[in-house]
């Protein structure tokens, strides 16, 4: 046995979980923050052929008492260098391969196609910036986020034309022309462990949906009442994004 198969040995004890297909993989995670640093961390333990971490902060102290992969000693570096070097640092023997990419999502060129993208950014134009692009280009994507509104929430959303044609776009779920508070969103990230909560059904869902085709797309829970909601989340038919754009 090598040591990717003693490596993977649990996951590779389910049944329907199919190595063949996550070592070809290639995925994205836009934004190593609260959701992302534990979405990636997730994500390289099932060992996909590349994981691109894209990203245009650095690591400031306010983050390390949530986000777990970085530390003091990362402060001032590029997020994505010092999460490349956490998951590195961990173990490497089942080939997976980090690419760390220093970019604003809003203007990034995308000279690589991926085969599943994560947004876990804080703003509505990056979150704009990554659905139009997974539209265009039909690439499955899920969004999550935290959000501040009577009591701390997180919500997932599965986005993916071919397999859910009737379900909503990220744009259906939020108004993304609108710009939001980031103390908001920053007071809803500062439970230490509602990143890792959200980030677990999200690559739970990704999980699912790669190996045996979701249903549903949409999860809601929050995170104070542990009101609990996962369902599908139909389209808006007046939505301006996921109505008007064609796949390329």
């Amino acid at each position: 046995m090598g040591k990717r198969e003693v490596i993977l040995d649990r996951s590779l004890r389910i049944p329907w979980f199919r190595d063949d297909v996550m070592e070809k993989m290639r995925i994205a995670v836009i934004g190593i923050g609260n959701t992302g640093s534990y979405t990636a961390t997730m994500l390289y333990g099932l060992a996909p052929k590349e994981l691109w971490l894209i990203d245009k902060d650095v690591v400031e102290l306010t983050n390390v008492q949530r986000q777990f992969i970085f530390s003091e000693e990362d402060e001032g570096r590029a997020k994505v260098h010092a999460a490349r070097d956490f998951l590195l640092g961990r173990f490497r023997g089942h080939g997976t391969k980090v690419k760390p990419v220093v970019a604003d999502v809003r203007y990034f060129s995308w000279d690589f196609k991926p085969d599943f993208v994560f947004c876990c950014v804080d703003n509505n134009e990056a979150r704009k910036a990554v659905l139009e692009h997974c539209l265009r280009k039909d690439i499955p994507m899920i969004d999550m986020g935290l959000e501040f509104h009577e009591s701390q929430a997180g919500h997932v959303l599965l986005v993916d034309r071919s397999a859910l044609p009737d379900g909503a776009c990220v744009n259906c779920y939020m108004d993304l022309g609108r710009r939001i508070k980031r103390e908001a969103g920053c007071i809803a990230a500062g439970i230490p462990y509602s990143g890792a909560m959200v980030a677990s059904i999200a690559v739970g869902m990704f999980i699912q949906h790669t190996f045996r085709k979701l249903r549903a797309n949409y999860y809601f829970i929050d995170l104070n009442s542990q009101h609990v909601k996962f369902a599908l989340l139909k389209r808006r038919e007046n939505c301006s994004l996921c109505s008007d754009v064609s796949p390329a």
